[in-house]
């Protein structure tokens, strides 16, 4: 059997390589050549599993599509011992051929190959049952594997002779294979993978090889394993032609795609995890996965399992070792912490002798393996053995390792320059002697949590403060993949438990840390283990709690508003921080819902009778979530340190919690100048920390900040679009609804109209399936910007009412938004009445206080609907300085001066709003308004950029009819053609019954063939 370890997969057209352009390129090179007689050696070299032979596959298809023979050769596990059996693989397609060389050559091959190229009656070479000395356990004779490149071997073992015939020299052997090769009709590419572990001979003519392979029709590839900095063979290395490629990791966009093609990670924070362990290697990323919950050994120092393909790719370096040194490579590697002196004292207690233990680890360095430094970790970029968990530097103060000298023994680190050796050691040894060390470390090592972790693996029965020592583990920042050490640490603590109310606390503060890392399979496993029959108070509020962090919970009816508040009064004694989680999740149930009034006051009166003392940023995210606008508007709160929404453990400075929460407080009241860089701090410490269950909840609120405070919306698109993939690849069905609306109002105010109108059917249903009202309010608003869009303002305005039908209810910032819209669309759909008595509601809800945009909105709206004589008045305060800030609202208020300014025919001082409007809303892509704001510059007889002053149809037209014309070119009828310009729909008949024989047309088709739909 073949061992293409290092390869990932690839298409038999060699398509599925994912990257390489360089190798590509050289590939290509050397094709070329052949045909010219240009022969050239290509040398692949790189680590296991960098995807050596996926390149030499890709270079087999490529010359085989050209039309050149392409002869293949590849390690066997059988045949390292076997002579010239590589050689033999490689040519034995073309030693048929053989016949017609000179008497020497073929006696070269014949002493090669066992005293015959080719049996008489079957065309298939035999091969001697002899071997290399240098392996004497292995002269049985062997008969050759199969090779996934070329497939099997059929072979004829001859009889033993006598005496073995003299073994050709390798290079007479090399230019007789040579002459086989180019007596060819085509040229020939020979792909050598694995030369490394090639028997010796073949190895050795194969070098002899490349140096006979310029000016000829042949080439050769070559595939080998770098160890460390050996260089490269001589033979090669002289070679003039020769090019010659280290094969490294794959950058992150390539990995990314890897990681999604290979299926193993089911979701973006275990691919996450992925990329973070395999760390660009193909193989890795193509083998690792969470394993189904399964973290197993590994875990303990922050890295997924092996696979027993990745195992196999490092097996050989493990086989090759010593037994001292493989018991020593076998406990570092599953050590959890990385003390030289810690490590070397529980191999000595496995192998009974400390000089034996430390010959092993010399062994093991020696080889490369592992190496050693002075401190906590490895040189920069390499994970060392303790660095993934709780800092080792933590940790060994529990140990008692104070007052240690620099470079002292005390002092020393070991780690591993290769990190997958790691997990790989471990699936390659058997469970007894992973259990056998685990025991040693269990009482070797001086810090006391690692040590906890290592007895825990190895005791069977329930022990409570083992259990204890080993939720030291999950204390801490977690970056990276030390989630899997606190995941792990925590799943064998509840294991441990003898107490059903300990191990269900355990577990559900599993579950929460899965969550906030957007591990949704796992938390759900984790919750799952808990019986609610055996938990007490406490027990039962804490997993009401959880599960209301679990996917599936939403749809939930208002019931659970009341149970949690419940919850939080019956526990308030004796846990404040889960009382106000509870809290905020009442008050959460109770914005997403849209709760009634009952609901709210049961919120805030629990909140009231169990909050008191200083409030922080979680305090004001439960008011402002369960009283919305009414709210009065101070400060968004800088809070003490507290509870975080995580786990508990991780609160304080650096995770991003408060700025999330003070974040959350500015955009629910629609203080985005304050909430972006609120939202921007948390998100950079959220991803920082691995916690990628947060990311939706602060990407899309950015992206709807954006939509108003950007001046180009690329960016609000791309947050949308990155929290939709994060929210439904880590199980957050409220989160993709919410981003979908964002994507919906963006492409409704870009003209997207098709797009916006399926985002907006889309949350509608999500709505109804999550029982989540709040979510229809983004649909409504993209439904009725497509409207207004298109010149339906009657439609439009419809849709906008109805945000603010409920008078009793508290309007969120979702509803201050549309009221800009709702004012825009009001005068043309005549509705100016109806629109001052909802702006006039909304101002006096928010009289306590208002957020600089809120307080903008409300300026603008109260200008658009003012009588004709105080309507330049109230414009001017709209635009006073500051407006610019917001480029959306400061379009929309320019638009409207400048039409209201030509309406009231002063024609001249209406086209410098009108096209600062223009400028603006171009700028920021809302296509349809801009050409709206064009069209009404156009009509003051001033042309924009997108009309030339000589053009024939505007001298023909007035501005007034060229306004008209375009639109209904757009094919608006003359309804809408009147809402939007203020017409009545007979005053613009009427002007269209003078354009069209103006223009000589005679219908509104011919009319968009003369003019154009823009």
């Amino acid at each position: 059997m073949s061992a293409h370890i290092g390869s990932y997969d690839v298409g038999s057209d060699g398509t599925g390589l994912l990257g390489r352009e360089r190798e590509r390129t050289m590939v290509a090179a050397l094709l070329t050549a052949l045909p010219r007689g240009e022969g050239r050696v290509l040398h692949l070299s790189g680590a296991p599993g960098t995807g050596k032979s996926a390149v030499v596959r890709f270079a087999a298809a490529a010359a085989g599509r050209q039309g050149i023979r392409v002869l293949t050769t590849a390690w066997a596990p059988g045949e390292r011992g076997l002579r010239h059996a590589a050689l033999h693989r490689l040519l034995r397609s073309v030693l048929a051929g053989s016949t017609g060389l000179p008497a020497r050559e073929r006696a070269l091959l014949d002493a090669a190959f066992g005293g015959g190229v080719a049996a008489p009656g079957t065309g298939e070479p035999t091969v001697a049952g002899t071997c290399e000395p240098a392996a004497p356990d292995m002269c049985e004779p062997v008969v050759p594997g199969t090779s996934a490149v070329a497939g099997p071997v059929s072979v004829r073992l001859a009889p033993s002779a006598p005496a073995e015939p003299a073994a050709p020299a390798p290079a007479q052997l090399a230019a007789a294979v040579m002459r086989l090769l180019t007596a060819a009709a085509e040229p020939v590419l020979l792909c050598v993978d694995d030369l490394d572990r090639l028997d010796g001979a073949s190895r050795d003519t194969l070098r002899a090889l490349a140096r006979l392979c310029g000016a000829t029709r042949v080439g050769l590839i070559v595939a080998e394993r770098a160890a460390g900095v050996r260089p490269l063979p001589a033979a090669l290395a002289m070679t003039p032609d020769a090019l010659t490629v280290t094969l490294g990791s794959l950058p992150a966009p390539q990995a990314r795609a890897l990681v999604t093609r290979a299926g193993r990670a089911t979701g973006y924070a275990e691919e996450q995890l992925v990329l973070a362990v395999a760390r660009g290697n193909p193989l890795a990323l193509t083998e690792l996965s969470l394993d189904g919950g399964h973290l197993g050994d590994a875990a303990g120092f922050g890295m997924l399992p092996a696979t027993s393909r990745l195992a196999e790719a490092y097996a050989e370096d493990v086989e090759g070792l010593s037994a001292p040194a493989r018991t020593a490579l076998l406990t570092a590697a599953l050590s959890a912490s990385p003390v030289t002196r810690d490590i070397l004292r529980a191999c000595t207690s496995l192998l009974g002798s400390g000089r034996a233990a430390r010959a092993g680890l010399a062994e093991t360095i020696a080889r490369g393996l592992v190496a050693e430094s002075v401190g906590d970790a490895g040189p920069a970029g390499v994970v060392g053995t303790g660095g993934a968990g709780a800092g080792a530097a933590e940790l060994d103060e529990e140990g008692g390792e104070e007052g240690v000298g620099e470079g002292g023994e005390e002092n020393r680190r070991l780690y591993f320059p290769e990190p997958l050796v790691r997990p790989a050691v471990l699936r390659l040894e058997s469970a007894a002697r992973r259990l056998a060390a685990h025991h040693a470390l269990g009482r070797c090592l001086t810090s006391r949590p690692h040590a906890a972790w290592h007895t825990a693996q190895s005791v069977a029965g329930p022990d409570e403060e083992l259990a204890r020592r080993l939720e030291a583990l999950a204390t801490g920042p977690r970056p990276g993949t030390a989630v899997l050490v606190a995941l792990a640490a925590l799943d064998r603590a509840a294991r441990l438990s003898p107490d059903p109310e300990r191990r269900a606390a355990r577990l559900l503060r599993a579950a929460e840390l899965a969550c906030d890392h957007g591990l949704t399979d796992q938390a759900l496993g984790h919750a799952r283990r808990i019986d609610p029959s055996e938990l007490g108070t406490f027990g039962r509020a804490l997993l009401l709690w959880v599960h209301d962090l679990l996917p599936g919970n939403s749809a939930v009816g208002r019931e659970r508003i009341a149970e949690l508040c419940e919850a939080a009064r019956a526990v308030a004694p004796q846990d404040p921080a889960l009382t106000q989680k509870l809290l905020h999740a009442a008050a959460r149930r109770c914005w997403w819902q849209q709760a009634g009034p009952g609901e709210r006051h049961m919120v805030l009166r629990a909140f009231e009778d169990l909050r008191s003392g200083p409030r922080d940023a979680r305090d004001a995210a439960v008011m402002a979530l369960a009283a919305a606008l009414p709210l009065p508007q101070a400060e968004p709160p800088h809070s003490a340190p507290g509870p975080a929404d995580g786990d508990g453990d991780g609160g304080g400075d650096g995770d991003g919690d408060e700025q999330h929460l003070a974040g959350q407080v500015a955009v629910l009241v629609s203080d985005l100048d304050r909430a972006a860089p609120l939202l921007e701090e948390a998100e950079a410490a959220v991803r920082a920390g691995g916690r990628y269950g947060r990311l939706p909840q602060l990407l899309v609120p950015r992206a709807m900040g954006q939509i108003w405070l950007g001046t180009q919306w690329h960016t609000a698109q791309a947050l949308a679009e990155e929290g939709r993939m994060i929210a439904g690849r880590t199980g957050q069905p409220d989160w993709v609804a919410r981003a979908t609306g964002t994507l919906a109002i963006i492409a409704a105010l870009r003209g997207q109209h098709d797009k916006a109108l399926e985002y907006a059917a889309e949350v509608e249903e999500a709505s109804l399936r999550l029982g989540q009202n709040r979510q229809l309010n983004l649909a409504a608003l993209a439904r009725a910007l497509t409207a207004s869009g298109t010149g339906r303002y009657v439609e439009a305005y419809a849709r906008l009412r109805f945000l603010f039908a409920d008078p009793a209810a508290p309007y969120a910032f979702e509803q201050v938004w549309g009221l800009a819209f709702l004012a825009e669309a009001a005068l043309p759909a005549g509705e100016q009445a109806d629109a001052r008595t909802v702006v006039e509601h909304v101002t006096a809800l928010t009289e306590a206080g208002r957020a600089p945009l809120p307080q903008r909105i409300l300026e603008y709206a109260d200008a658009v609907l003012a009588p004709d004589d105080e309507a330049e008045v109230r414009y001017r305060r709209a635009l006073r300085p500051g407006a610019g800030a917001w480029p959306l609202l400061h379009g929309m208020t320019q638009f409207g001066y400048g039409a209201w300014l030509r309406r009231r025919r002063r024609v001249t001082d209406s086209r410098t709003p009108l096209a600062t409007a223009e400028s603006v809303l171009r700028s920021l892509g809302a296509h349809s308004r801009a050409e709206q704001a064009a069209s009404e510059l156009r009509a003051t007889g001033q042309a924009t950029d997108g009309q030339s002053g000589a053009d024939d149809i505007a001298r023909v037209l007035s501005p007034q009819q060229l306004t008209i014309a375009r639109l209904a070119a757009r094919g608006l009828t003359n309804r809408a053609i009147g809402e939007q310009l203020r017409l009545s729909p007979r005053t613009v008949a009427s002007h269209l019954y003078q354009i069209f024989p103006k223009l000589g047309v005679s219908s509104r088709a011919q009319l968009a063939a003369r003019i154009g739909p823009d």
